[in-house]
């Protein structure tokens, strides 16, 4: 059997392109699914033994995740401030980040370290923010994160 150089060409033309579309389809970006969301602490106010937090929810799934219960405790300076376990209904697309806000009551020792930074004792006060949210898809994922809180020149009382 005898091939042509137009044949050959063809075949050559051919086999290059399926490798193209394999290689493409091999590079692709991977569907993420079931990780857990990226939580920080986007601000903090403090009035009349109330304090108001929000809290950025980064999705970084490749599909919504819709969060029925969150549960979690802000730490101050390694001390327990506040805590939270209850429902919430925040539905976030892929990809997609939304601020949450809760009220709480305010503990004697966090409304002690909020006035002593307010009042210009300390600069900054180290925090971390530990805990779960229930999701429908995934079940439980637990989600950590450390920083500073700084208070928010101009409005009194409010902290970032």
């Amino acid at each position: 059997m005898k091939i042509n150089t137009q044949d050959s060409l063809k075949y050559f033309g051919t086999a290059i392109l399926c490798l193209a579309v394999v290689c493409t389809a091999a590079c692709g970006s991977k569907l993420v699914r079931g990780a857990s969301p990226m939580v920080r602490m986007t601000e903090l106010s403090h009035q009349q033994g109330r304090v108001e937090l929000q809290l950025n929810i980064r999705n970084i799934n490749g599909v919504d995740m819709n969060i029925r219960n969150i549960d979690f405790e802000l730490s101050m300076n390694d001390e327990a401030s506040f805590s939270f376990n209850g429902p919430a209904d925040i539905n976030i697309v892929a990809n997609g980040i939304e601020t949450w806000s809760v009220e709480l009551q305010e503990s004697e020792a966090g409304r002690a370290l909020l006035v002593s930074l307010e009042d210009g004792d300390v600069k900054s006060l180290p925090y971390s923010l530990s805990g779960s949210v229930g999701t429908m898809e995934d079940g439980s994922l637990r989600f950590e994160y450390e920083g500073h809180i700084y208070p928010l020149p101009g409005r009194p009382g409010h902290f970032r």
